[in-house]
Parts: C-alpha cells; structure tokens; sequence
C-alpha cells in the first residue's frame, strides 16, 4: 500500500466521551497519509489538546493494512453535554462532525448563593408566590433553575438578574456573580381571607447538565378580606355616579371611538396604538377621542392624526373608594364624549372597561399582555396590593366586555376561561410597511457605515426595550460563548436606558472584554435601520404574546432566532422559518444561536423567505385597520362581532 494513496478518514467515539469538573475528554481513530501531525479535534469549539497512539486494533470498515492511529482530546468545556466534536486534516479539510453526550455521573454542584425571599415559615400577603434569590453553582451561573410549589406546576425561574450586591459581597469572584439572580413568580389563587401553607424548593442545574436541589422550605400564603366599610362606600359612590350619568346628555355618533390607554410615553403598546389610530382616523375616517392618566411624546403624534387627547392624570384603582370615583368620572367623560363605541388598551386599563360598561357603551378591550391576574397585579402595583373589590371589578370586566382582542391564539386561550369564546378574537399584528420597502433600497453596507457596524461581521439585532424579562443578560452570555466558534459575529441590543439592569448589562460586556463585539443602543424611536444592518434577528424574551418586532424583521427578509413563547410559534416554525429555543435556558439560547449562525448564508436566506411567505397574509397592517373598523362599527350599531363573523 503507497501512503500518498490513502484517503483522510477520522472517527469520534462518542460512546467513550466523559466529562471531569469543567472539561470533557473524548476518543477516536484517524487513518492519513503520513502520520496525524497537524491534524486537529476541537471540542465544543475550543482547539483540544491531543494525544496520538499507533492504533493496533481494527476499525469497522477500515482496510486491515491502513495505518490507523487512535487519539485521545481534552478541552474545557462550558457545555459538555451536547458538545460538537470536530476533526480536521492539516489542510483544514473536515474528517468528522459529531455530537458527543457524556452522562453527568460525577459530583453535585457546589451552591453558593441564598434563597431571599421568602423566609423559610414566612407569611406572604396575596396569591402570588414569588420565589428569588441568587446563585452559583461550581463558581458559574446555572444554565437554568426551576421552581417547585406545592399546588402548582414547577415553573422555570427568570435568570441573570442584576445582583450587584454579590458582586460587592464576593471580591475576586467570577465576574458573573453580579447577574446570579433569579426570580420565579407562581399564581396560587384563592378567595379574599382565604391562607393555605405550601411547601417550595429550587432546583438548578449546571450547563454541562449536574443538578442541585435546595432544601424544602413552607410559606404561607393569605389573601387579605374585604372590608364591609369599603363596600359600603362603594355602593353609595356607584348609585351617585349613575344618578349623575342620567343629567348627561350627548348625541351618540357610531364613527367616534373613545380609546383609553395607559400611557402615552415610548414603548411597544403605544406603537401598536399609534399605528393602529393611523389607520382608524385615516381611511376608516373614525373620529377618535383619546385618554390616559399619563402623558407623553406620542400625544404630538396623535394629535397631528386629529386625535383629540385628553390627560386625566394619576391611574386610580388600588383604593376601592378612589377607584369607583375614577371609574365615575371615566364614565361621565364617555357619555359626554359622544362616542358610540370604547376601545381600552392593555390589561391594566380595565378603569376604562368598567367606565364604558357603567356609561351603557359597547367596549372591545385589546389585550397584549400574556400574564395572568396574579403575576400581572403584582408586577404593577404590589404584592397584595390590589383592593379585593377592585380585583372583583377587574374579573367582572374579562367576563362582561363585549370583545377581548388578542394578538395571538396562545395568549387568547389563556384569557377564555374568564370570558366567552366568541367574545374572544385573534387580530394578529400588522405593520406599516412602506418605510421597510424605501429602507430596502438602501445596501446593508451604506447602513452599517452609517450606524457605525463592522460593514463584514455577521450583524444579529435584539430590539426592546431592556428589561429583565427581554432576556439580554442570558443573550450577552450565549453570545460570549459563540463568538469562540463565530469570531465575526457582532450582538446589538437596541433598547438600553437608565435603569439598574441596563447598568449591569454594560458592566458585564466591559469586564467580558465584549467591547469591540457588541453594541448597547438606546431606544430609538425607529429602529428599522438597525434591521436592515442585521443578518439575524433574535428575541430572547420569556413573556411576549406576539413581538413587532418579529413582523418587522421579517418585512426586512431578515431570519428570526426566538425563544418559543405564547404567539411566537404561531409564526416561526423550528427549522423551516426561524429558529425556536426554550425560554429561561442558557444552553437552549447558545445552541439556538449556533443553530443560526451555523447555516449558510444562502439558506438563511431560503429560511427567511419562508418566514415572510407564511406571515404575508396579514404583514401590511392595512388588514389591521379594516378589522378594527369592522368590529368597532359592529358594536357601535349593535350587531356586536357579527360582520367580522360574516
């Protein structure tokens, strides 16, 4: 046999693959021409280190007279389980790809973290059991952590939130203590005056799949009581109100829609409202009267739209007593107002609800938000904050509106139980998406010079603004990890403001040396040059019912990584028009990365036209306008949903 005839052929014995504390060690074969030197093995992305042996047993499906030789690799590892094996000739020609699954035999983690709240024995106020604290397992954050409550299924814990009292606490430590927090909230409803005990543990496991289990503590959750008092005072302010809406008199016009919404400040609600009103005003030619309680620099836009805007000030619901006087008051504006129809935005807004349903209008109420009662009561006013009567109000509100809109089934289904199914309606997003076809016709490159984006790099975006629950810390880490195999890549992340998580986010990219690799943006009022820079778009949030931002990354052909929650699915399939990964899951994140960035240019291409073909039928938010004109005009006229059901 002449050696210069012999093919490169290499194996992985991936059966054989073990894991040791923070490296993997795996085995294999290789036949060459002349001998292993410089060939390569990289495991989990790092070149390992190897040593060769002249192999004396036979290899299935190798000639008996090739010189085989055996090898045996070592590397540091962050995610030993699921780690890519890779061989490669001198010339750097590929031999083999493998995918090694080592079990995780050995050691349970070592802990070093606090479970904060709640005490162990503690009395919590409300129906929510939120469960936070911080933690390290073997000096790195955990790949992800669950909570488990006694009564309620276990549920995955919002990771990486800031903790820089760890930091602080811990000199010298990893510089990821400072995001070692967690937080995981579980409704457990019952009954105002009702208590019941539970018992609750947290459980963790490392990115190289060791689990660790906390001890079982109890809590006891209670529900504070009506009071008679309040009650009473209720009913009295209710009849003077209703009392004052018979003196009121207005000729109702079934074109004006009264809109109530929660703020007229920057965010994605507000967007949605403003593009939504664009097209009430416009070419349905609704005359629109708006109000909220707060203020902002989308009350210019709107009124250049001939919306007339009316700010009440201070959002009222926590008293009971205060609350009914607010919805009073609500209620007379509308009746004055002359609208024959109310739309309320956002599940907050249901003061709005109440005031339509107390004025004897019809209401579709739009519900974005995909939290349930508990979660969402305690993230906006406080743990057993909200007056059981004005929670009662709140419940009656989903029960008796005559339309719950929704923007994805996923999120619409979790609301049916409180309504009726033809009530309930799925009108999914649209966008504007003319300033997406004129920025089409400027190149990707003149837009990165302008934005000042490496003009070769492999450009993914995250759009929102930053929050816990947009899950950027968990994508700034998954991103460190990639750019071992993808050093080209570069992460912007529009979105960046004043708050303390923001802070921590740009402490974090600067002690990672992650500097020259990724861009913190603040919120910019038009994000859609940034989307035109991008060659991925990812969205790593774990709450969303249906992201904008998706729409418009897709109008840009521009493929979509996103963590697999409530609508997302609806409009991305895993592998065909996108990429979907578990919520909460630091691996799940940096393999639904390196799943993108591993596919060929061209094919995420194909991957991208499939997505913008699969969301075409309602892309243009033109279909957004007609529904809405449609079902508002059925309910001004009393046929309620029927036309749209027509």
């Amino acid at each position: 046999m002449i050696e210069r005839e012999l093919p490169w052929l290499a194996g992985v014995d991936a059966a054989g693959a073990s894991v040791t504390a923070d490296r993997i060690s795996v085995g294999g074969w290789l036949v060459s021409p002349a001998g292993p030197d410089g060939s390569t093995v990289r495991i989990g992305g790092r070149v390992a280190t190897v040593h060769w042996e002249r192999g004396t047993d036979a290899v299935p499906g190798v000639p008996a007279d090739w010189p085989v030789w055996t090898w045996r690799a070592e590397a540091e590892c962050d995610q030993p389980v699921g780690a890519e094996t890779t061989v490669t000739a001198p010339d750097g020609t590929e031999l083999s790809h493998t995918t090694v699954w080592p079990e995780s035999s050995y050691r349970e983690p070592a802990p070093l973290g606090e479970i904060d709240f709640p005490a162990a024995d503690a009395e919590i106020a409300g129906d929510l059991m939120v469960v936070s604290g911080w933690l390290l397992l073997d000096g790195k954050l955990p790949s992800h952590v669950e909570v488990d409550v006694e009564g309620a299924a276990p549920q995955r814990a919002r990771l990486m939130l800031p903790r820089p009292d760890v930091t602080s606490a811990l000199p010298g430590q990893v510089r990821q203590a400072g995001l070692s927090g967690y937080e995981a909230r579980i409704a457990l409803p019952q009954a105002p005056g009702e208590s019941r005990k539970v018992a609750y543990r947290v459980r963790a496991w490392t990115r190289d799949g060791r689990e660790w289990t906390s001890p079982t503590r109890y809590a006891t959750l209670r529900r504070r009581p009506v009071s008679r008092r309040d009650a009473e005072a209720v009913q009295r302010s209710t009849a003077f109100t209703e009392e004052l809406l018979g003196r009121v008199k207005a000729a109702v016009d079934t074109d004006h829609v009264l809109v109530v919404t929660h703020s007229l400040r920057v965010g994605g609600g507000q967007f949605w409202l403003s593009e939504l009103l664009r097209h009430l005003t416009g070419p349905h030619e609704h005359k629109v009267t708006l109000v909220s309680p707060e203020d902002g620099p989308l009350r210019t836009e709107l009124e250049e739209l001939g919306v007339t805007v009316h700010v009440t000030g201070h959002h009222r619901v926590q008293d009971a007593v205060t609350y009914t006087a607010y919805v009073g008051e609500l209620a007379m504006l509308a009746t004055a107002s002359g609208a024959g129809v109310v739309l309320v935005n956002t599940l907050g807004m249901f003061a709005g609800v109440d005031a339509a349903m107390r004025a004897g209008l019809p209401v579709a109420w739009v519900i974005h938000e995909s939290f349930s009662l508990e979660d969402f009561a305690y993230l906006n006013w406080g743990m057993d904050a909200l007056d059981p009567l004005v929670r009662a109000r709140w419940e009656h509100c989903l029960s008796d509106a005559d339309a719950l809109l929704f923007v994805a089934d996923a999120t619409r289904e979790m609301f049916l139980p409180w309504s009726r199914p033809r009530r309930c309606i799925t009108v999914r997003y649209g966008i504007d998406l003319a300033p997406a076809k004129r920025a089409l016709y400027t190149t990707k490159e003149e837009v990165r010079r302008e934005l000042g984006l490496p003009e070769r790099a492999t450009v993914l975006v995250n759009i929102g603004v930053s929050e816990p629950r947009k899950g950027h810390a968990p994508l700034l880490l998954a991103f460190e990890q990639v750019r071992t195999t993808h050093p080209d890549a570069h992460l912007v992340i529009v979105g960046i403001h004043e708050s303390p998580y923001c802070d921590a986010l740009a402490d974090y990219v600067e002690a990672a040396g992650l500097g020259g690799s990724v861009s913190l943006v603040p919120i910019v009022r038009d994000p859609l040059p940034w989307l035109r820079a991008a060659d991925l778009f990812v969205n790593s949030s774990d709450i969303e019912s249906l992201p904008r931002s998706i729409l418009e990354a897709m109008a840009f052909r521009v493929p979509v990584v996103a963590a697999d929650v409530f609508g997302t699915r609806e409009i991305v399939s895993d592998g065909e028009s996108g990429w979907l990964f578990l919520p909460n899951d630091l691996n799940a994140l940096t393999v639904g990365l390196l799943r993108a960035l591993d596919t060929p240019p061209a094919a995420r291409e194909r991957i991208a036209e499939r997505a913008l073909a699969g969301v075409g039928s309602f892309l243009d938010s033109a279909h957004y306008g007609q529904e809405f004109s449609t079902i508002l005009n059925g309910l001004a006229r009393g046929t309620g949903t029927e036309e749209r059901h027509a």
